[in-house]
């Protein structure tokens, strides 16, 4: 599923809050292939969930937009996306891993 295969109409009235598994590929530069953690989201606002290196921060609009950063050892990340009816789905670039990629999540609870 890409950005653009996420049903946006439904993204209003749609409540993100809960916990997601974050799936993360490289698509470009040398950074790992795969990446895959927890994220909640608490009234549109993302936080890592248990014990990992990487750091989430940002937001989810009522209207599913989302912006986001993650953030491991020094290194950043920019996320952005869409979310809608418990999954979510976007593209995230790294100027200072020199990589890009896309991301795919999915409500857990």
């Amino acid at each position: 599923m890409n950005a653009a295969n996420v049903p946006v109409a439904s993204a209003a009235t749609q409540n993100p809050d809960g916990i997601y598994a974050v799936d993360i590929s490289t698509r470009q530069g040398d950074c790992d292939k795969a990446y895959h953690w927890l994220i909640s989201v608490s009234d549109g606002r993302v936080n890592s969930v248990g014990a990992t290196p990487m750091a989430a921060s940002g937001q989810i609009s009522g209207s599913g937009t989302v912006n986001l950063a993650f953030r491991r050892f020094g290194q950043v990340a920019m996320v952005t996306g869409r979310f809608a009816s418990g999954y979510g789905s976007g593209t995230w670039s790294s100027p200072t891993m020199q990589c890009a990629g896309s991301w795919r999540a999915v409500r857990q609870s």
